[in-house]
């Protein structure tokens, strides 16, 4: 699979400027600047057209784009994720966690698409730091996660996409502010880079592991725990 990221520039910046030099590809992905800030009672008026905007993209190129976002569902906020396939929104992924000293509140459940290209899962911001978020992609049979991150202030994102792609065999994509990583089944880095436009290719390719636990049992008041 060909997968190029957009770190820095919005969606428009970059189809009006550069997307005519990168050639083809099957799923484009930008970060959180790729849409900026949604409001769903604009999008509904027609004051704005972003997710018109990413879906026509998707049509022009024929292929997958998505795109982070933050979203005011009138006057509450979200860090999302917008999905699209050739002029089709399929769908907007919610991060499902919130910390309680930030004003976005945690959003829908995680989901699967399904795509002409393979069945991509997707994860927003610090949901990553939770290991039940690729654990339930991979167990509704991803073939590729994508995470789309906000700023990296540390190696622990990168660490994290190589772990879950090791224990949960899938390949796995990191989108952040002015930073990509991709990580093979294997946790190998197979790409990182911190330019505006990065291209690569992954191996779709599942594996899956044998994990057997042993544990002891004590008997308290004939019961055993």
């Amino acid at each position: 699979m060909k997968l190029t990221f957009v770190t820095e520039q919005s969606l428009n910046e970059a189809w009006e400027e550069r997307l005519k030099e990168i050639g083809e590809q099957d799923v484009l992905v930008f970060g959180f600047n790729g849409l900026g800030l949604v409001s769903y009672k604009k999008e509904l008026c027609g004051e704005t057209e972003y997710f018109q905007d990413i879906a026509r993209l998707s049509k022009q190129l024929s292929n997958v784009v998505i795109s982070g976002c933050d979203t005011d569902t009138y006057g509450v906020f979200r860090h999302s994720v917008v999905i699209a396939e050739k002029g089709k929104i399929l769908g907007v992924s919610d991060m499902a966690h919130s910390f309680e000293d930030s004003e976005f509140v945690a959003g829908g459940n995680y989901r699967v698409y399904q795509t002409s290209v393979g069945r991509i899962g997707l994860i927003v911001g610090e949901d990553l730091y939770f290991s039940e978020s690729s654990n339930a992609l991979s167990l509704c049979d991803a073939d590729l996660i994508i995470c789309v991150f906000k700023r990296l202030e540390s190696n622990m994102p990168q660490l994290l996409i190589r772990a879950n792609a090791f224990v949960n065999g899938v390949p796995f994509g990191l989108c952040a502010d002015k930073y990509t990583a991709v990580s093979d089944i294997r946790g190998n880095i197979v790409c990182a880079s911190s330019q505006n436009i990065v291209q690569t290719k992954v191996l779709l390719e599942r594996e899956y592991h044998d994990i057997s636990i042993k544990r002891r049992f004590h008997k308290v008041n004939g019961c055993d725990y």
